[in-house]
């Protein structure tokens, strides 16, 4: 079989896996052969290429970047509307995440966390903890 078979046999392969599965409750492994699909694969590449930067923090995708799906339903997983997801760093997706779960269980937790934040900024006069501390210059 030549490679240009080889290829084919991969994407037919994965159409009709893709067509198993959608609109259909996944999870686990499911998802993970999922994002493993050349169609999720090039959905992710097209994401970074067009938006380059944390949607949050507006900084440069790292290499951990995670394109976090807005829409939390299992049957809407393989559902790839642009406007479903978001790019966003590691660190910012994992924050993300705490706050929709906190705010979920306690709607008024956001407003407590804005109030904390606010009130930290003003506390302590717009500066951030590394600008009281003097860091060594090697750091």
């Amino acid at each position: 079989m030549t490679r240009a078979e080889q290829k084919e046999l991969k994407l037919k392969k994965e159409q009709d896996f893709i067509k198993s599965i959608k609109g259909k409750a996944i999870s686990g492994k499911l998802k993970d052969l999922f994002r493993a699909t050349t169609v999720w694969k090039s959905f992710r590449k097209f994401m970074k290429d067009k938006y380059k930067v944390d949607f949050l923090t507006k900084r440069k995708l790292t290499k951990t970047w995670n394109l976090h799906h807005r829409n939390f339903r299992p049957t809407e997983y393989t559902n790839l509307k642009e406007e479903s997801f978001r790019c966003l760093n590691n660190q910012q997706h994992d924050v993300l995440h705490v706050v929709i779960s906190e705010t979920i269980k306690d709607p008024d937790y956001l407003n407590r966390l804005c109030k904390e934040v606010l009130d930290t900024i003003k506390f302590n006069e717009g500066k951030d903890v590394r600008d009281w501390i003097k860091l060594p210059k090697e750091l």
